[in-house]
């Protein structure tokens, strides 16, 4: 069992490596600004290092904006005073609430093309935004409800938590819900509950939650933090709990290894973060993109983690290089 001060003791990565991380040209590059609150979460972290590999590999310099906690405000304001200030060739915004969607607005009053990363929405649902690129929640909301399903035997009851209630994690556990239901019937699906984002205080809830259901057999968590959060529960009370939670750090990885997490869903938060500074470099460039640029999003078990690790070998090897500048 890996514990929760391991965790704490090792997930932060420096802030450091948010500065641009692009070698600066003899003119100043134009930038392309990533807005992103929680700046500091280890899986939004990866997200930031993935958008400012990209821009390096175009040429852009890449601004990351956000707060250190979950502040939208915070971060809204930011990211209206780096447009206010100009040379802003494209943003990027981690949005997932409708705060952010003024904010859009007010960039493309600017004429600055705006991808919205990972937050599926229908087209015109946000005015100004240019496009979207992230998986489909709803696909792997089903895989998941499937595997889970076969994996506890079509019995017992499932938990769902989530790390806050917004547009995606909703519909992940509305799918994941009605399709465990239609597959599984003497499956009893527990209503949502939201976990949060600091790690003691989530571990503190699902362990009351189990505690308070001796027919749990299973959590689902549709967030990165919930691996720790369900395990640590897990250990806690001495049960054989089935687990999937979200996102490929290396911490969650190394649960599903060691067997204290069943899966975890591989949100392709890498390539979406990518993508978005290319589909960005496309729009400045006059070119037309379709609306919902798809990724996939794998169900990792502890079969398929190498290529997992891999990736997160490159992550650690630009936070060095970062580090070292």
């Amino acid at each position: 069992m890996i514990s929760r001060r391991t965790f704490i003791a090792t997930a932060p990565i420096p802030l450091a490596l948010l500065a641009c991380g692009c070698r600066p040209a003899r003119s100043s590059p134009p930038k392309l600004c990533w807005v992103q609150a929680l700046k500091g979460h280890p899986v939004h972290q990866l997200t930031q290092i993935a958008f400012q590999d990209a821009c390096r590999e175009l040429g852009y310099q890449a601004v990351i904006i956000g707060s250190d906690g979950p502040d939208l405000v915070a971060t809204i304001s930011s990211a209206e005073q780096a447009i206010a200030l100009g040379n802003i060739a494209g943003m990027a915004v981690w949005t997932g609430n409708p705060a952010f969607n003024a904010l859009v607005e007010s960039a493309a009053r600017e004429r600055i093309p705006v991808i919205l990363p990972h937050f599926p929405v229908a087209e015109g649902a946000i005015p100004g935004a240019s496009g979207v690129v992230a998986c489909d929640p709803a696909l792997y909301a089903q895989e998941a409800a499937i595997k889970l399903g076969e994996r506890i035997h079509g019995a017992g009851t499932v938990a769902i938590t989530q790390g806050s209630f917004n547009t995606t994690e909703n519909q992940v556990a509305e799918t994941f819900t009605r399709v465990l239901k239609q597959r599984f019937p003497r499956v009893d699906v527990a209503p949502p509950i939201e976990e949060g984002f600091d790690p003691p205080a989530a571990v503190a809830k699902i362990a009351a939650l189990v505690r308070s259901d001796p027919d749990l057999v299973a959590g689902f968590s549709t967030t990165g933090g919930g691996a720790l959060a369900w395990s640590e529960a897990r250990s806690d009370s001495g049960r054989d709990l089935v687990i999937i939670a979200m996102d490929y750090t290396r911490f969650n990885l190394d649960l599903v290894k060691h067997g204290d997490v069943y899966a975890i869903i591989g949100q392709p938060l890498w390539e979406e973060s990518r993508a978005a500074a290319f589909l960005l470099d496309r729009l400045i460039r006059g070119e037309t993109i379709p609306w919902w640029t798809k990724a996939p999003a794998p169900f990792i078990t502890k079969y398929d983690l190498a290529p997992h690790y891999a990736r997160l070998e490159k992550v650690e090897a630009a936070i060095h290089i970062n580090i070292k500048k």
